[in-house]
């Protein structure tokens, strides 16, 4: 296809690893948003101890007041307002999650935290970044400007390195954000026995319809590898549903890949569902391409 100017239009290229994050992120913000109560303990556990469960909570608009209507405009990851028995100041915690310690922008978090407080001036406001890298990382917490020996503006965030909590201090806890989160949480544990074991835990908590989308997720934040599936499976002699499915997980996902690649070469439909068994269906439904009816050739 070629534009109006009589060039050819260019594709957007793919980008595998920014696909992933955002899939993550995704997934992170559902299971946050599913497990409310949990997500309160994990995250601000001194607030919980002090003012036990909330009696309710609520998911506040994550889109920010647009002043300039030229911009565009920002979206927040997630805002929940609890209410407590024991206060009665309503906490609002604002989570940004971050799946690299280098993506933190706590500059576009600054705007988030001053658009609720101007939303709710009368409730507490605490934010939180919720940070998933498996390595710990020097991550300011602040923004701090100052002149003319006055300052103008000092901005805090909670951070919640994830990667720096105890493997080991979580066993048992009955906690759906933590359990599913152990596999970059630290200890000597490998990757694949941590994403197991915090597996494990999440069966006694959520349905099994969820689990099976929760051990996703968990295997993606340790981001384990068929190699390391494989190995954790002989030194403990495993074979669990969750294993089965992960393999078939890994396998599913090459096949996708190879369709793909065989629909941008021009290959038929009917040459990829006897090679791979997928069908456009399938494509569709995993959103890794366009419709097939543009991309395949009839």
């Amino acid at each position: 296809m070629v534009t109006l100017n009589g060039m050819p239009e260019l594709k957007p290229v793919k980008d595998p690893q920014r696909e992933r994050l955002t899939n993550l992120d995704q997934g992170i913000k559902q299971l946050l948003k599913d497990h409310p109560v949990d997500t309160l303990e994990f995250l601000l556990p001194d607030a919980s101890k002090a003012w036990g469960k909330p009696l309710s909570w609520e998911f506040l608009n994550t889109a920010t007041r647009k002043h300039d209507l030229a911009r565009k405009g920002y979206v927040m990851d997630l805002n929940i307002r609890y209410t407590f028995a024991k206060r009665s100041v309503v906490l609002v915690v604002l989570i940004e999650h971050w799946a690299t310690a280098q993506s933190v922008n706590l500059h576009r978090t600054a705007h988030y935290y001053l658009d609720l407080l101007e939303r709710f001036p009368k409730d507490e406001v605490v934010p939180v970044a919720l940070v998933t890298d498996l390595k710990p990382a020097r991550i300011a917490n602040s923004v701090h400007s100052e002149s003319r020996g006055r300052v103008w503006l000092h901005f805090e965030t909670l951070v919640r390195e994830v990667s720096r909590e105890e493997y080991s201090a979580w066993a048992g806890a009955r906690n759906a954000i933590a359990q599913a989160l152990r596999g970059a949480m630290a200890g000597p544990q490998s990757r694949a026995e941590k994403v197991f074991r915090g597996a494990e835990a999440l069966k006694d908590i959520v349905s099994p319809e969820e689990y099976r989308n929760l051990f996703t997720l968990a295997a993606e934040v340790g981001k384990l590898t068929l190699k390391e599936v494989e190995a954790y499976m002989k030194k403990t002699q495993l074979r669990s549903e969750a294993v089965e499915w992960l393999e078939a997980h890994f396998e599913a996902k090459a096949k996708l890949e190879d369709a793909r690649k065989m629909l941008e070469l021009g290959a038929s439909w009917d040459f990829i569902t006897n090679v791979t068994g997928l069908r456009p269906a399938d494509l569709k439904k995993a959103g890794k391409v366009a419709p097939a009816s543009k991309l395949a050739k009839k």
